[in-house]
């Protein structure tokens, strides 16, 4: 064989096993499936290109991370993303209720990997609870992240932003937050089919961090209470998360510091949807008296609010309010110990929770009773407890996720 053939032979050679290698990871003939009409999904309200830089730069800014501080974690979002850089964000609005089980029309975001089947389906539940920055208007957001390994992604805004930015944020409604998430992702398969011409994945990852690790995991307890959903929840990752409000209320007041100030917004949030009529001016003190309508209602950041108001409760609250004695403090305590999510069901999926031993924001006693429980019934539970604070512990359950998805 002479070098022209030789080097012939070589071409097609290769031609073919790219060829091979394209019809492997592309597998765009699959499913042809038919449109059928909506019943869950109200409508596409627009649709764009999110790439994974910008996925990168948008959890930079939403954290005020540097360059620097993301360095760590880099490499192995990276390496996730070497499978899928580019996505469609469809922004949707979809039937479901309110914590008082009254219809609305909601939003949220269902990302779709431009290139290749979809290896499954992560469910990230929002922590954000700002209406300014909800996904549907943050398309690069942290939630996207985590699934540009090549997974479609489905973020709620929940309500109160977005379609229901004219709603109180419902804090700690954690059956109302599960049934929301649930609801999107019916839509979300509605989309899949008729735009893209597939059924859903069955693989599913649930993750949920902070204020959204409760709601993450009240959805997984939510799917595994109406198996004629029929979602196959194979993993749940959460972390720093207060799945016993109670306890961070009282944590709270027995060490009258909250680093990141939301109790004024969880009291707000229940006096509005348990209807308990409470004259929130007798609850709170100083600047937070005069403008808690602007301050607890998703207006302002959180962690602007926290910034505010300083670590002091006593500065911002009216401790003579929290007393035994007082009976608008017990309907409000009696009301936040009914969000604790009943340990009524065994998972039979893979958990992981992590917490920062370090953690100023949940206190760890929330992840060690859930832990306890889990093990206690026989569940696997793989529970990372880092030596660091709140924030630092999320970036880590974060490149964590990442590096197995990458898997």
């Amino acid at each position: 064989m002479n070098d022209k053939d030789a080097t012939s032979g070589f071409f097609y050679k290769a031609m073919m096993l790219f060829a091979i290698l394209l019809t492997i990871s592309c597998e765009s003939d699959e499913e042809h499936l038919e449109p059928l009409p909506y019943q869950v999904l109200v409508g596409i309200q627009a649709t764009t290109t999110i790439t994974f830089e910008e996925g990168l730069q948008g959890l930079m800014d939403q954290g005020n991370m540097t360059e620097e501080e993301i360095a760590p974690y880099r490499k192995k979002l990276d390496m996730a993303s070497m499978r899928t850089r580019r996505y469609d964000a469809h922004v949707v609005t979809y039937h479901t209720t309110d914590p008082n089980g009254h219809p609305v029309v909601a939003s949220g975001v269902v990302y779709y990997p431009k290139t290749g089947k979809p290896r499954g389906v992560i469910e990230a539940v929002s922590l954000n609870k700002t209406k300014y920055e909800c996904p549907s208007k943050q398309l690069a957001n942290f939630s996207l992240m985590q699934g540009m390994a090549g997974f479609i992604v489905i973020v709620s805004d929940m309500i109160g932003a977005g379609a229901t930015d004219d709603m109180v944020f419902p804090y700690y409604y954690h059956d109302n937050a599960a049934k929301v998430c649930a609801d999107l992702r019916l839509a979300a398969t509605e989309l899949v089919r008729n735009v893209y011409g597939r059924s859903m994945p069955a693989w599913t990852l649930i993750s949920g961090y902070s204020l959204a690790a409760s709601e993450a995991w009240a959805l997984a307890r939510y799917y595994h209470k109406h198996p004629e959903l029929g979602v196959n929840v194979n993993q749940v990752w959460i972390g720093g998360g207060a799945y016993q409000p109670i306890d961070v209320l009282d944590h709270q007041l027995r060490t009258l510091t909250a680093e990141y100030v939301s109790a004024p917004s969880v009291y707000y949030s229940v006096n509005h949807y348990d209807s308990l009529g409470l004259d929130l001016r007798e609850m709170f003190r100083g600047e937070l008296r005069e403008h808690y309508e602007e301050w607890c209602t998703g207006n302002m950041a959180l962690a602007d609010v926290s910034q505010k108001l300083g670590p002091d409760i006593s500065q911002y609250m009216n401790l003579d309010f929290f007393k035994d004695d007082n009976e608008d403090y017990l309907r409000l305590r009696a009301s936040i110990e009914r969000f604790t999510i009943p340990n009524d069901w065994v998972p039979t999926c893979d958990v992981h929770i992590y917490h920062g031993r370090n953690d100023t924001y949940v206190p760890i006693a929330c992840s060690d009773k859930l832990v306890a429980y889990l093990r206690s019934v026989g569940t696997a539970v793989d529970y990372v407890v880092t030596e660091t604070g709140h924030l630092e512990n999320g970036l880590t359950m974060a490149s964590d996720l990442a590096e197995l998805l990458y898997k």
